[in-house]
């Protein structure tokens, strides 16, 4: 038999445990979080975007003559200052475009980014950070683009062909053999004879654009390729043949194309 006064002390205890630990509970819950916990260093940067159409096509270093070049801010910051070659080519918003009409080597860009968001959490971050890059406009003939390319469709690893990509003596540019067995033009529908040369081209250093191209032949096709390195070439393509005088497929066929330059 256990004495009552036993009993009632450990019932005391007992309580007193739950109390405090339903205390230490309460207080866990309301604890303020830390505001530094996903917040994360300043670091300035920006990109490059050569502008072909309607689409930007990401470049390291060089673009070709006669294109808009876009010049965009990466990250979040309180203001930015551009300043790109010259005096006059001076910004202050988060993205701006040039235009490039004359070859010239390595210009600088100079980019600075101010943010003091977090610089509690990190006061030995700087809150004023400047990155420069060079830029180099090259003649249309000289675009990383050009060459002859050996690969397939990649829902197809084993049935392969090779694409090219060329000018002509105007530095028009044209796609050949997308999609496979697509010569060109079969007539000089355009003014133009494009009979094995391939479908006209928007492009630029490594990005290349067809908003939309039709041929007798090839029937109507949309296509978008892009450089990865300087020797892969990707192109995502769709068209619709022709069925009939006048009249196209009713669905259109999606395919990617995977290349590698040969030498």
């Amino acid at each position: 038999m256990i004495p009552k006064q036993t009993i009632t002390l450990a019932l005391g205890v007992l309580v007193a445990g739950m109390l405090l630990s339903s205390k230490c509970n309460k207080d866990a819950i309301i604890m303020p979080p830390d505001p530094c916990a996903a917040a994360k260093p300043f670091k300035a940067d920006f990109v490059m975007l050569e502008e072909i159409g309607d689409t930007s096509f990401q470049i390291k270093d060089s673009a070709v003559l006669n294109r808009f070049v876009t010049f965009k801010a990466v990250g979040e910051y309180d203001s930015v200052k551009w300043e790109i070659g010259s005096a006059l080519n001076v910004s202050n918003r988060l993205s701006f475009s040039l235009y490039f009409n004359v070859l010239e080597s390595n210009i600088p860009i100079k980019f600075t980014g101010y943010n003091k968001k977090n610089r509690n959490c990190f006061p030995s971050n700087l809150t004023v950070q400047t990155v420069t890059k060079q830029l180099t406009i090259v003649k249309q003939a000289h675009s990383a683009l050009l060459g002859r390319y050996l690969g397939c469709n990649t829902d197809s690893p084993v049935d392969t062909f090779t694409v090219t990509v060329q000018l002509d003596d105007s530095n028009l540019g044209y796609l050949k053999n997308i999609p496979n067995g697509c010569e060109g033009q079969t007539s000089n529908d355009y003014g133009y004879n494009y009979l094995k040369f391939g479908l006209f081209i928007g492009y630029g250093f490594s990005g290349m654009l067809q908003t939309r191209v039709f041929s007798p032949s090839c029937g109507e096709i949309y296509s978008k390729g892009y450089l990865i390195g300087r020797d892969t070439l990707i192109v995502n393509y769709s068209y619709r043949k022709v069925i009939a005088p006048f009249t196209l497929e009713e669905k259109p066929t999606f395919k990617t194309f995977r290349g590698v330059r040969q030498r």
